[in-house]
């Protein structure tokens, strides 16, 4: 039976354009998050006062396409499940997180866009939870924020090379082609005094 394994990114290393997570602890990755950002990823972005993050979580810029990649070396089964918050004062349908997810021949098994509302919090967040038959091999990332920044947190699912069959690996990286990659912006902490006095001034 596979069992479901919670990945926190607590771990995470502020500067790194990967993270990788070795669930049944036998020395081989079994899930890679990755950007092209030269920046890399942060830790930390809107605070305690969100129903879905617990930093620290992985922050990074939307403003790539797609803004973050994860690989299941050894595939995912049955669901995948996030929660997110978005670098905004807005909400609604033009702030949102969306996920795709694929099998090793490039056939979208899932796929899930979710608006980043105010829950209450302190940013626009969400949670994205999808189903699928077949074997994952890969899932790409594009979040729609006002300042460019988002951050997903507790990312859930059945991978791992004692819980499910090895895959091969995709032959395509879908548009993990190097675009230009735009200033990232500054961390949710920053916009977190302009938010509210944003909504204080409406």
């Amino acid at each position: 039976m596979a069992r479901a394994a919670l990945i926190t990114f607590d771990d995470l290393i502020a500067g790194q354009t990967s993270y990788s997570f070795d669930g049944d602890g036998d020395g081989s990755d079994d899930v890679i998050f990755s950007t092209i950002d030269p920046s890399g990823f942060n830790t930390i972005g809107p605070g305690l006062f969100q129903s879905y993050i617990n930093e620290p979580g992985l922050e990074g810029t939307s403003l790539l396409n797609p803004d973050l990649r994860v690989d299941f070396l050894v595939g995912a089964k049955d669901f995948l499940k996030f929660g997110f918050a978005l670098d905004s004062v807005s909400e609604g349908p033009g702030t949102f997180a969306s996920f795709q997810v694929f099998d090793s021949s490039n056939n979208l098994l899932a796929s899930s866009t979710v608006p980043g509302l105010y829950s209450p919090s302190s940013f626009p967040e969400g949670l994205i939870n999808v189903n699928f038959l077949g074997t994952a091999s890969y899932a790409l990332f594009n979040f729609s924020s006002d300042f460019g920044r988002y951050i997903i947190d507790n990312f859930e699912g059945t991978y791992g090379t004692t819980e499910v069959e090895s895959v091969p690996e995709p032959s395509s990286t879908l548009g993990i082609l190097a675009l230009g990659v735009l200033a990232a912006g500054s961390c949710f902490n920053r916009k977190l005094s302009q938010g509210k006095k944003s909504k204080q001034d409406n």
